[in-house]
């Protein structure tokens, strides 16, 4: 599996990370439309670009990484009102339409970086990556169970 970070990427995303958990608000919460990551938003939504956009996706280069983000603080898809379902999976076709994958990771996943919903919405070059992975030996010896 291709990470889709580089090792300088990584390092950036994880200082951003704990900066976010020193916080009490949620960073998506406070976004306002004059952030740089801001891009367009609707009645219950708002697109914007992710701060820490994946290099690789599926073994291809990413172009694009946006991120769908409801207003309303939540933690689930589930407890979205039917009109906001509808606004979701309407930004939803609209960025398949133009070729961007779409994840999103379960509530209380240890991988979700901010437990505000979030779903991704990532582009890719088309391209296959090959990444040469260095293990350092013995790799037994940081092993944790």
């Amino acid at each position: 599996m291709i990470p889709a970070h580089t090792r300088k990427e990584r390092r950036a995303y994880n200082k951003l990370r704990r900066f976010d958990n020193a916080r009490d608000d949620c960073t998506f919460c406070i976004m306002t439309t004059d952030n740089p990551q801001f891009v367009r938003e609707g009645e219950h939504f708002r697109v914007i670009r992710n701060r820490t956009p994946y290099s690789f996706w599926d073994g291809q280069g990413v172009v694009d990484h946006l991120m769908i983000v409801p207003k309303q603080h939540t933690d689930r898809l589930g407890k979205l009102s039917p009109e906001a379902a509808v606004e979701y999976m309407s930004i939803i076709e609209e960025h398949e339409s133009k070729g961007y994958n779409v994840y999103a990771r379960a509530p209380g996943s240890s991988a979700k970086s901010v437990v505000h919903q979030h779903t991704h919405l990532i582009k890719t070059d088309g391209k296959g990556h090959r990444l040469l992975v260095h293990v350092r030996w013995p790799l037994y010896a940081r092993i944790r169970l």
